[in-house]
């Protein structure tokens, strides 16, 4: 900050000198007021945040994005990469790994950021993304990577973002979660309803079913390859012809679905925020394609929200909370770090 309010004030003197040409310096990005410091940079426990996303990198850790940004558990402890990745003081709500072994990270304010382990770069709205919010990251069978945001939908293929709005055919701008099928397209849930897109033309799952949907925050792809999706609304699986829905009165433990996982067996998790002010309705549900089963605070989850879900390699079940730190399921027992 010190280096640039230097060349700032050294602007200023050029800009008063005849004959001189003063360039002006891009606007300082904006803050991140929701960002929660992690207070120490290494712990044996996750620092009390929310977390978003979660992934397993090829090296085994698991990385969190979180809104202390993006922290890394190695086996031992969870470290915050927020500084080595280019995301100081900054929320991360997305991430990939790319099919070269680097970790992409979806921020709020600042874009996305690619660390390859030793270095990152970005990309922002100056080169081209819809929006410096991105929710979502997903990368196609082509290896090019695709951004939601609350703006648009973007496409990079390591040259150049290009951007799809409701005006080239998307649902809504909002777009929230992404997925890509077996026939290579990709899905969208968006704050308007389901959208996808074939390579071609983009189109509306609510003209194919007959009913539109609304706040899609989760989305899997089943070994069939219908698409699974939830909300607000409950959950919902489309095979390409038939809508199932699933909500409360079916077996879910409550109708806001806000992340979705496909376990290797085949099982169908649903993980459920809560709802608030009234602290109700948080966990997980289990579908195994007959019946359900619930987990809570009250029955070995220990913990009252479930914001994102990951399968590990080892076939472990971890929860991400908001603010009560992460759980690991090993189909026994809990362990809650």
């Amino acid at each position: 900050m010190q280096a640039k309010h230097v060349l700032w004030m050294l602007g200023l003197v050029l800009a008063g000198t005849a004959g001189a040409v003063a360039q002006e310096l891009p606007p300082p990005r904006p803050e991140d007021p929701y960002f929660i410091p992690p207070g120490v940079e290494r712990s044996s426990e996750m620092p009390r945040t929310i977390i978003r996303n979660m992934r397993e990198g090829r090296d085994g850790r698991i990385w969190f994005a979180t809104f202390s940004g993006p922290i890394a558990w190695d086996g031992e402890s969870f470290v915050n990469f927020g500084q080595e990745a280019g995301l100081p003081g900054r929320r991360v709500f997305s991430l990939t790994e790319d099919r070269a072994g680097a970790l992409w990270f979806g921020s709020i304010t600042a874009g996305a950021a690619r660390y390859d382990g030793t270095s990152h770069t970005t990309l922002t709205t100056g080169d081209g993304l819809a929006s410096d919010d991105v929710l979502w990251i997903l990368e196609d069978r082509q290896g090019q990577l695709w951004f939601a945001t609350p703006k648009g939908l973007c496409r990079y293929d390591g040259k150049s973002v290009k951007g799809f709005t409701t005006e080239d055919g998307l649902v809504h701008d909002s777009v929230y979660v992404l997925a890509q099928d077996a026939s290579g397209c990709i899905w969208f849930g968006t704050q308007g309803g389901v959208g996808g897109y074939d390579g071609e033309s983009f189109f509306d799952l609510a003209d194919q079913v007959g009913r539109s949907f609304e706040n899609v925050r989760a989305m899997a792809v089943d070994s069939s390859g219908a698409l699974w999706f939830g909300g607000q609304e409950g959950a919902f699986r489309f095979d390409g012809e038939q809508l199932q829905t699933f909500s409360a009165q079916d077996g879910l433990l409550d109708d806001f679905v806000g992340s979705m996982l496909i376990d290797r067996r085949g099982n169908v998790w649903f993980g459920h925020p809560g709802r608030f002010p009234e602290n109700s309705g948080g966990g997980a549900t289990c579908y195994d394609g007959k019946s359900f089963r619930h987990f809570t605070r009250e029955n070995g989850l220990g913990v009252s929200t479930v914001y994102c879900l990951l399968e590990d390699r080892s076939g472990n079940l971890w929860f991400g909370t908001t603010g009560e730190g992460v759980v690991r399921y090993d189909g026994e027992s809990f362990a809650h770090f």
